[in-house]
C-alpha cells in the first residue's frame, strides 16, 4: 500500500515534467499546426514520378516556414542549415484517423504498417512566394497496387504541449503526375 502511495504522490510531478523539454510555446504549436494543416496534400514518391509504374506508397506533404534561427542559419551558410533535433517539427507527431482510399480498379486499399515512425520527415528547403520553407513529409504504404488513387484521409498532428490539429487531406493522385516541389 505504501508504494502504491508514493506512485500516486510523484503521478502528477511526472506529468508536469514530462514535457519540460519542449521549448515552444502555445501560439508557436498553435501556428506551426495551422501552417502544416493549410499546406498538406497527397502527392505520390520521386521514384514513382520516374518510373511511372503501378506502386504502393505515396506521400502527404506539407511545409512550414523556417523559424528566424534556421533562416538566419540558412543565409549566413549560403543556401544551408545543419539538420538539429530541436525544430518545432520535430515534436510534432501524427495519428491517421481515418480514410478511404480507392485504386483506378475501384478497389478499397488499406494502410499497412510499416514500423514507420509517426513523427513528420524533414525533406528538402524550397522558396514559396519569397518565403524559405521546411518541406516536411510522411511515407505511407498500402495493401495493394494502384497506378491512380482517391479518397481522403483524416489525420490527427499533435504537439508535445497538447495542442492537436485535425485535417481532411483529399487523395486524387497518379503515378503520371509531376511533383511540384
Amino acid at each position: 500500500m505504501k508504494n502504491y502511495l508514493f506512485l500516486f504522490a510523484i503521478l502528477p510531478l511526472m506529468i508536469a515534467c514530462q514535457n519540460s523539454n519542449y521549448p515552444y510555446s502555445d501560439s508557436e504549436s498553435k501556428a506551426f499546426l495551422n501552417e502544416i494543416t493549410k499546406n498538406a496534400k497527397a502527392s505520390i514518391t520521386d521514384i514513382t514520378e520516374i518510373k511511372k509504374l503501378p506502386t504502393d506508397v505515396f506521400g502527404i506533404i506539407t511545409r512550414h516556414p523556417l523559424s528566424k534561427k534556421n533562416l538566419d542559419e540558412f543565409n549566413k551558410n549560403r543556401g544551408t542549415i545543419v539538420s538539429k533535433d530541436d525544430d518545432i517539427s520535430d515534436f510534432a507527431t501524427y495519428t491517421l484517423k481515418s480514410y478511404e482510399l480507392i485504386n483506378e480498379k475501384n478497389v478499397k486499399l488499406e494502410f499497412v504498417d510499416n514500423g514507420k515512425a509517426t513523427s513528420l520527415q524533414k525533406l528538402s528547403l524550397w522558396d514559396y512566394d519569397q518565403v524559405t520553407c521546411q518541406n516536411l513529409g510522411i511515407e505511407l504504404k498500402v495493401n495493394g497496387q494502384f497506378t491512380k488513387l482517391k479518397g481522403y484521409i483524416d489525420i490527427d498532428f499533435k504537439m508535445p504541449d497538447g495542442e492537436n490539429k485535425e485535417t481532411r487531406i483529399p487523395v486524387d493522385i497518379s503515378v503520371n503526375d509531376k511533383i511540384s516541389e
